[in-house]
């Protein structure tokens, strides 16, 4: 089976990027599915449009300041055209104002968005017939918990997964989005709002089985509308 091409954008965060973004190259590429490169640049690998057909998954563990026009216009296109997504954890506070990008996520960290203190928790799978999902049982893993994430720009998005968000915790007391798929033109896109890791912190939400397994499940169907993975 021909490797899925991706392209893992990193570079800036206020998470662990330095980890983040070596850790999941190193899982994606381990799993043998997919060629896995990473760019500390977004900008300027994605201001060649032509090199941009080569790809088959765009994965951003970025939030940092804006891209250039060129090189959002050339990722809008390339998403709309069928390259599939993966937005990671803070890649979803990224961009404000950025219509195009907010429509890809549908659900982001906007004004009256927070979470409660790092801690460990269940992530209920609330669609089980969905190919990411599919066969997956609910997990527990220490997370922190993003809760009241904006819907942007009325966009359709389908919740795969929920947690918790316990008022013990700092949260809600409501069920929080964990895992959630939208569709901007022809390309999929997997949103994993799961995924915290600070400067200098452990690297327990990564490590966990259960997250390592809905990452790639994820990214497989964002590429290629399937999962093969176990």
């Amino acid at each position: 089976m021909e490797k899925i091409k991706t392209l893992l954008l990193t570079g800036a965060n206020n998470h662990d990027w330095k980890r983040s973004g070596p850790f999941c190259k190193a899982l994606l590429a381990d799993s043998g599915r997919f060629d896995v490169t990473l760019t500390e640049n977004p900008s300027e690998v994605l201001s060649d449009a032509k090199g941009l057909k080569g790809w088959r998954l765009l994965f951003s563990d970025y939030n940092g300041p804006m891209w250039t026009d060129v090189a959002r216009a050339n990722f809008e296109n390339a998403v709309r055209e069928g390259t599939g997504l993966v937005v990671l954890h803070a890649a979803d506070n990224a961009f404000e104002g950025w219509v195009e990008y907010e429509k890809m996520a549908a659900l982001l960290w906007r004004d009256g968005t927070s979470h409660g203190n790092y801690h460990e928790f269940e992530v209920k799978i609330v669609d089980r017939q969905h190919p990411i999902t599919r066969g997956l049982a609910d997990f527990t893993l220490p997370d922190e918990l993003y809760h009241r994430l904006v819907h942007m720009h009325g966009v359709p998005y389908q919740v795969l997964a929920t947690a918790y968000s316990s008022p013990e915790s700092g949260g809600t007391g409501n069920d929080e989005p964990a895992m959630v798929v939208t569709q901007y033109g022809a390309g999929r896109v997997y949103h994993n709002i799961l995924g915290h890791v600070w400067p200098g912190g452990g690297m327990d939400t990564f490590e966990n089985k259960a997250f390592q397994r809905a990452l790639l499940r994820g990214c497989e169907w964002a590429a290629t509308g399937d999962v093969t993975l176990a």
